[in-house]
């Protein structure tokens, strides 16, 4: 009985042996594997024995895989397949390589339809303080992206408006709190105006910029004070005044109002207590930015993205 035993036994492990699979690498290593999965590109196994870790070779390593049975599936070969078909037919020799520098040819009985190339459209590159005006809008360029193509304008006329003339007592934060996008703190009053039951009139800087049409907004504090490091040649701690007297000539030329360095403008950015906004000014003194009451009247542009 305890031979039976051990003969069992011994058949199992003999079974187990042989249950296994092969992998054969191109360098010639052989590892006793557990292949999962195979695809196109890689295979994963694990060694023979063990669930874990989980293995991946990419097929190019790999000269074939033999499973218990004794079939394979090899790798090496179909990479070789591929390469061949990818070589450059060389010509025989004393025979001269034709050289084509066209289109490849279509195969013989096949029509080719040919389609006339579009010409390339015209593309505006614009640079700071150049006019724009398309489709009817107008205004001076005061911000561009890198290539020049698209980027912000400012109104060519200015006006003198509150924020808001709701009593402070009544007047609650907005949300119009963007410091860089003076087009979502136009989403953040509009969608005020319509809970509290107002209207553009209560926020007379806003609706002075809304009235120019689709698309225009009070720009946001952090804008406000770009344009007056604009106007000011670049840089607020070295002005140019050679540049701001060219930006001003052309803003006139343009039958526009010429920007003032000692000018407040408001900017569409709220402060943290809900009486206050921030605006900023055109001239290289600090401070850059200041608070102040919703209520005053202050200097006003409008911008506009293209």
């Amino acid at each position: 009985m305890k031979t039976f035993l051990v003969l069992v036994v011994a058949l199992l492990c003999s079974t187990s042996a042989l249950a296994q699979d092969m992998l054969v690498k191109r360098n010639g290593d052989k590892i006793r594997v557990k292949i999962l999965k195979i695809t196109k590109k890689k295979v994963q196994f694990v060694r023979h024995g063990t669930e874990l870790p989980v293995y991946t070779l990419p097929v190019s390593d790999i000269a074939y895989i033999e499973y218990p049975m004794g079939d394979r599936d090899v790798f090496n070969e179909t990479i070789a397949e591929e390469k061949s078909k990818s070589k450059v037919q060389q010509p025989a020799k004393g025979e001269k390589l034709e050289r084509w520098h066209g289109p490849v040819p279509p195969p013989n009985g096949v029509v080719v339809e040919v389609f006339p190339q579009q010409p390339q459209k015209d593309v505006k590159i614009y640079s700071i303080g150049d006019i724009y005006e398309k489709d009817g809008v107008k205004g001076i360029v005061v911000s561009l992206d890198s290539g020049g193509e698209h980027g912000v304008i400012m109104s060519l006329d200015e006006s003198c408006k509150e924020w808001c003339t709701l009593h402070r007592k009544k007047l609650t934060a907005v949300g119009a709190n963007n410091r860089y996008d003076g087009k979502e703190n136009m989403k953040a009053v509009e969608q005020y105006i319509a809970n509290n039951a107002l209207s553009w009139s209560d926020f007379p800087a806003f609706e002075w910029c809304r009235a120019k049409g689709e698309g225009w907004y009070l720009p946001s504090i952090n804008e406000v004070w770009g344009l007056g490091t604009i106007f000011l040649g670049g840089s607020r701690t070295a002005p140019n005044r050679r540049f701001r007297k060219s930006f001003n000539a052309k803003l006139e030329l343009a039958g526009g109002v010429p920007l003032s360095g000692i000018m407040i403008y408001h900017s569409s950015t709220e402060d943290k207590d809900s009486k206050y906004s921030l605006y900023s000014h055109m001239n290289s003194e600090p401070p850059y930015v200041q608070s102040g009451y919703k209520a005053d009247e202050l200097f006003v542009r409008a911008f506009y993205k293209f």
